[in-house]
């Protein structure tokens, strides 16, 4: 046998060991830190405190949002019901304020409806 060839085996041989030597060390490191990553996932310690605080956050920009609307759109009525009231208005006038009038009861409803 060359001399390449013995130290080609013996190289492999090395190797092989080397492998199987740490190999079990390696799947314990993965399977600990799997079972700490699960433990403290289901303890809510790692995680879902983020998410849960960024959907927290979000829903309650969105219903002041939707209460904002709500407010804006009840001054607008106002304001149209307030036009509404002066007598010397032309028909088309008074039609074009209805239609307005009707269309933020619309929007009122709608968002009183995604609450």
């Amino acid at each position: 046998m060359s001399t390449y060839r013995r130290e080609a085996k013996q190289i492999a041989t090395e190797a092989r060991w080397t492998f199987f030597r740490f190999l079990p060390l390696f799947i314990g490191i993965v399977v600990v830190l799997a079972v700490l990553g699960f433990g403290l996932r289901n303890l809510g310690l790692l995680g879902s405190t983020h998410v849960e605080r960024e959907v927290f956050e979000a829903s309650y920009q969105r219903s002041e949002a939707i209460k904002s609307q709500i407010a804006t759109d009840e001054a607008t009525l106002a304001e149209i019901a307030r036009q509404l009231s002066t007598p010397n208005l032309d028909a088309d006038t008074r039609y074009s304020l209805e239609a307005q009038a009707s269309a933020a009861r619309v929007r009122i409803g709608t968002a009183r409806g995604k609450q």
